[in-house]
């Protein structure tokens, strides 16, 4: 039987929850959106990857890549050379949508492992996609070995 005594009870407890309830929903509300948030600065975001370059240096592009989960490459450029030994020495990357060649933009530049991987497709992909950054140009370089990794704003 539900009595006065039980009620009183039952709101002490309630009135010492709520507050540690509460709490703990602020706290992942705000660790949640702090997972969501856009990149505000990214020159900063770009230069973290710069500061642990040592993390991808001869490894595979595919690793930075997968560490790159709040501001995807938007654009790419890269310079294809007739050398036999060395076709692709490096390849710029833009994180913005403007045009490859604007000015004040944030820009990675990776150079790559000489290798003997012919550029035809990429010579192809990036004036198909207007040097847009899409599935097949992340394809082709997925496997590549960076060699070094430097970020500049221009």
């Amino acid at each position: 039987m539900i009595t006065f005594e039980l009620i009183k009870k039952n709101f002490v407890c309630m009135k010492r929850t709520a507050p540690i309830l509460f709490i703990m929903a602020l706290v992942f509300l705000s660790g949640s959106a702090k997972a969501q948030r856009a990149v505000s600065d990214t020159l900063a975001y770009a230069k973290k990857f710069e500061v642990n370059k040592e993390k991808y240096i001869g490894k595979k592009f595919s690793l930075l890549l997968k560490d790159m989960t709040q501001l995807p490459f938007k654009k790419a450029k890269s310079d294809i050379r007739q050398d036999g030994n060395d076709p692709l020495p490096s390849t710029l990357f833009r994180f913005s949508g403007k045009d490859i060649d604007a000015s004040g933009e944030v820009t990675m530049v990776i150079r790559w492992k000489p290798d003997d991987t012919p550029t035809t497709p990429l010579e192809f992909f990036e004036q198909e996609h207007n040097y847009g950054f899409t599935v097949n140009e992340k394809n082709f370089f997925e496997n590549k070995i960076i060699r070094d990794l430097v970020v500049y704003k221009q």
